[in-house]
């Protein structure tokens, strides 16, 4: 075997082991400040799993996300394919894409929210990054401590039932 053909044999292997790797599952929840000009830190632990581009766009309940690429897609489509009229999808292009942006970070692993973004999301001072799977979400301090305030045992527990009760793709009940 030649040295070529070795570094064919490794190139392919490594295009196995990129293409055999487990999708990425966003998961937990960061504290960040956001200075004055609008830039906040994104945290490494998301930030490596945020591919070139990448989507920040708005959320549900004064929320914003940032999707990779393919979920971006996903929700472009959903957006695309609800549209009943093409004024309606529009509309939603307009809604959705319009107040988006590219999810670019500066040296120092900052992304700067305009003040667009900002306002729609009610930011002050502090955000929560909250990994929610397949996309992150960017929360309002205020907002998040407020939805952890109204969250108990009990209420965790009385969803985690619903959901099994309900048959979801959820895993199985330890219990």
């Amino acid at each position: 075997m030649s040295s070529g053909d070795t570094d064919v044999t490794t190139e392919r292997l490594e295009q196995v082991r990129v293409e055999m790797r487990a999708p990425v599952t966003f998961c937990g929840t960061y504290h960040h400040h956001i200075d004055d000009k609008g830039r906040v830190a994104i945290p490494a632990q998301l930030r490596r799993f945020l591919p070139e581009g990448s989507v920040v766009a708005p959320g549900p309940e004064n929320r914003l996300m940032i999707w990779p690429p393919e979920e971006w897609a996903v929700k472009r489509d959903l957006f695309l394919r609800t549209a009943e009229t093409p004024a309606q999808e529009r509309r939603f292009m307009r809604l959705l894409i319009g107040n988006s942006s590219l999810f670019e970070v500066d040296a120092q692993g900052r992304l700067l929210l305009s003040a667009q973004q900002r306002t729609f999301a009610q930011i002050v001072d502090q955000v929560v990054f909250v990994g929610l799977g397949t996309g992150v979400e960017i929360v309002a301090d205020e907002l998040w401590q407020s939805d952890q305030a109204e969250l108990s045992p009990a209420e965790f527990t009385q969803v985690w039932d619903l959901v099994h009760q309900r048959g979801t793709s959820a895993s199985p009940s330890p219990a």
